[in-house]
């Protein structure tokens, strides 16, 4: 419905604040993630009739071609006089509706969002070889999950119809992965776009890559047209939003994390991801800006592996993990080494009322099994340590915590183990195991970090002159 260019596009009508009309125009940027509303109203010779605005949480317009817009949580961010004659107004809007109707209640039974980047991982396909040809599968293959108290449905969005004869020397099929998020129950807006924002997050984190919004609709159960043989045409409210078009990575297939197979048809997974919201929004600052700096990318995945640890492991309580290490490892013929690892003379110190980071950090090590991490605890003891000194350096700079910060190569190196510690713990926690895949990563890492070292090695010894 809307252009995909980054160029701003302009729909000029009239619209309503509170009980004032202005005429104005609507300036959206998709590229941009860009919604304003810029208003004028004219002033009659000697009747200035100022009022001032900040936020209004809906203002309705009605464009010239005869659509009826609605726009939300909308910001006042320009409020002049122009000679006195005229008032000028511009909002910056969070998102925006586009309707046929002028109703001001917005509650809906089903939306569809047209996903860019998440196909390969829904394992879909709208296609199969017969023949030594390729036919299109009818009906089309659907997913049904049943989350957040609500139907999803994945299915295959081909932005050819293949209906039609294709009249051009060259035609380009595009398969999208289409959601559908439906409730027999009428919901207002913002229930669909919280369970939308939890699948697409859930998605970039399986990819390890952005998702980007095509396009996205909801419907009314209740307003339809009906033609012959009791067929159906539901109305459509398209939605706008202020979430601007990210860069496609394009990580390969064989790194990503979760494949939607993996994710049980059976099992409701809204209390595990809300928990996880935070922590993976951390995890996906690393990919979903192109110039963060690598200290920052750095402290957001400390932050999410702390803030994991908090929510899914002995509630949080110290009492809690004392108890755990004494049940996990007073029998254990490597007790003392656990213990030094787990309980530090700061951490079983009574006046220490918390679980300290490099506890954390040991105890999400140790979890994830004897093998997988174990040169980050068995073999070098103070690797956690060093990432808790790293981080209060870069929180909390003081000279003596400066020559135990990692810096360069040593800190993108870290980042990397921490992040792919996240990542099996997340989907242990989504009750995927996926040690195979994290080993393999560590494994082809160690041996490049090896290789290098040898190579630094050899032209220390050998300077080229």
């Amino acid at each position: 419905m809307f252009d995909n260019r980054g160029q701003d596009q302009h729909y000029v009508g009239n619209f309503q604040v509170l009980d004032e009309t202005f005429a104005g125009e609507i300036i959206y940027n998709k590229e941009r993630g860009v919604i304003w509303l810029s208003l004028a109203k004219t002033f009659q010779e000697g009747n200035i009739n100022w009022k001032s605005y900040s936020t209004l949480s809906l203002i309705t317009g009605k464009l010239n071609t005869g659509a009826v817009v609605k726009l939300f949580d909308n910001r006042r961010i320009v409020d002049n006089s122009i000679n006195f004659r005229m008032q000028q107004l511009v909002f910056s809007a969070s998102y925006m509706l586009w309707s046929s109707s002028e109703s001001l209640t917005s509650e809906y039974n089903k939306m569809i969002c047209v996903l860019k980047n998440a196909y390969s991982w829904s394992g879909l396909t709208a296609f199969q070889t017969e023949n030594e040809a390729l036919k299109l599968i009818e009906p089309l293959e659907e997913k049904i999950y049943y989350w957040f108290d609500a139907k999803i449905v994945f299915t295959t969005r081909i932005d050819k119809c293949l209906c039609t004869p294709f009249d051009k020397e060259e035609t380009e099929i595009i398969q999208r992965l289409e959601m559908g998020i439906e409730c027999d129950e009428k919901k207002p807006l913002s229930w669909f776009t919280d369970i939308r924002d939890r699948i697409i997050t859930l998605i970039s984190f399986s990819i390890k890559d952005n998702v980007n919004v095509q396009e996205e609709y909801l419907i009314d159960f209740d307003k339809y047209d009906e033609y012959e043989n009791s067929y159906k045409d539901y109305r459509k409210d398209y939605l706008v939003s202020t979430i601007p078009q990210r860069i496609i990575l394009k990580t390969h297939k064989r790194d990503q994390n979760v494949s939607l197979d993996q994710l049980s048809s059976e099992k409701d997974i809204n209390d595990t991801l809300v928990k996880l919201i935070p922590i993976l929004n951390l995890y996906l600052s690393l990919f979903r800006y192109r110039d963060i700096p690598i200290e920052m990318a750095f402290l957001n995945i400390i932050q999410a592996l702390e803030t994991f640890h908090s929510r899914f492991f002995y509630d949080d309580k110290k009492g809690k993990y004392i108890e755990s290490v004494n049940e996990r490892f007073q029998n254990s013929k490597n007790k003392e080494k656990f213990f030094r690892l787990l309980l530090s003379k700061t951490q079983a110190d009574d006046n220490c009322k918390h679980i300290i980071l490099v506890s954390r950090l040991n105890d999400l090590l140790i979890r994830a099994g004897i093998g997988l991490f174990n040169r980050y605890f068995w073999t070098d003891e103070n690797y956690a340590q060093t990432i808790a000194d790293t981080r209060h350096y870069y929180t909390h700079y003081g000279a003596s915590k400066e020559r135990k910060a990692l810096r360069g190569k040593d800190l993108l190196e870290a980042i990397f183990v921490l992040k792919t510690l996240l990542e099996y713990h997340v989907c242990a926690a989504l009750g995927i195991d996926n040690s195979d895949r994290i080993a393999e990563a560590l494994d082809v890492h160690n041996a490049w970090k090896e290789l290098g070292e040898i190579q630094s090695k050899q032209i220390s010894e050998n300077p080229i002159l």
